[in-house]
């Protein structure tokens, strides 16, 4: 069993260019077609580790999804963005999502 550094609905940062994101998804090795030579996901024990889809805004404000290895990402402190407000609703809305009691039929 593979274990992940990171949970749904945690607020990360990319490590290399620092952008504020929400994870929404895991898996747990990289899941996408195979990737190209100078694509990160052709390292062998990159593509072994979890991938995250992660949420993200661009420079417009518009949020981006996009796949990320565990090695770009680091762990974010804070819950409160003032700058990015949205993502910080975004993380709070899945993480309710994910303690909400499921009803039956």
């Amino acid at each position: 069993m593979i274990a992940s550094k990171f949970g749904i609905g945690q607020q990360v940062r990319h490590s290399l260019l620092g952008y504020l994101g929400v994870i929404v998804d895991i898996d747990p090795e990289y899941s996408l077609d195979e990737p190209e030579p100078d694509e990160l996901a052709a390292n062998d024990e990159l593509r072994m580790l979890p991938w995250y889809h992660v949420v993200m805004e661009d420079e417009d404000g518009q949020p981006v999804h996009t796949y990320l290895a565990e090695a770009q990402l680091s762990g974010e402190p804070s819950e409160e963005h003032p700058e990015q407000p949205s993502m910080d609703e975004l993380a709070r809305t899945i993480r309710q999502q994910l303690q909400a009691p499921r009803l039956r039929n």
